[in-house]
């Protein structure tokens, strides 16, 4: 099944309003836990950011504890997204009986269209839209670097926030 973005932005929202973590910044950890979803760092090869594995009613993300944080909290966004959106379908990589998908340096060019799915997923759940629109709105009107204090606020990475505003239509650099 495929999804629009309108209906993951909406899951999102509604995931973030319903378990009280509709604010920049949440802790990620924090949601995955309150979800029922077993969080495990781990040490993994340097092309693996995280992985997916849905075992029967289990279901587990583990993370690469080498990355840097804003990373490491796109990654678990990521992985939750296969979460709610690929968990009961065919998974993208299998190993015998359990469901198991991966965050790699294929997933993040967003070959795969589960990926993009994923990967829409997170910039959504860690940079909803409302939020954002909110904050762009409140910023002073001499602040240059935009893309920067937005990234720090909502606790991402600069390039996933640039990619966030050029997906939601903002021009970088025209605010």
């Amino acid at each position: 099944m495929k999804y629009s973005y309108s209906y993951i932005e909406e899951q999102t929202e509604n995931i973030l309003i319903e378990n009280n973590f509709f604010i920049k910044g949440f802790n990620v950890n924090n949601l995955v836990k309150s979800l029922g979803v077993q969080l495990v760092e781990k040490e993994l090869n340097d092309d693996v950011s995280g992985l997916f594995i849905m075992s029967g009613d289990n279901a587990i993300i583990s993370y690469n504890k080498n990355e840097i944080k804003e990373r490491q909290r796109f990654t678990i966004a990521h992985e939750l997204g296969h979460f709610f959106l690929h968990s009961k379908q065919k998974p993208i990589f299998v190993d015998k009986k359990p469901k198991v998908m991966f965050r790699n340096s294929a997933s993040s060019s967003g070959e795969l269209h589960q990926e993009r799915e994923a990967n829409a997923f997170a910039a959504s759940l860690l940079m909803p839209k409302r939020l954002i629109q909110e904050e762009i709105s409140s910023l002073a009107s001499n602040d240059f670097d935009i893309i920067k204090t937005l990234a720090k606020n909502f606790k991402v990475s600069e390039q996933a926030m640039s990619f966030r505003l050029s997906n939601l239509g903002y021009e970088i650099g025209l605010y």
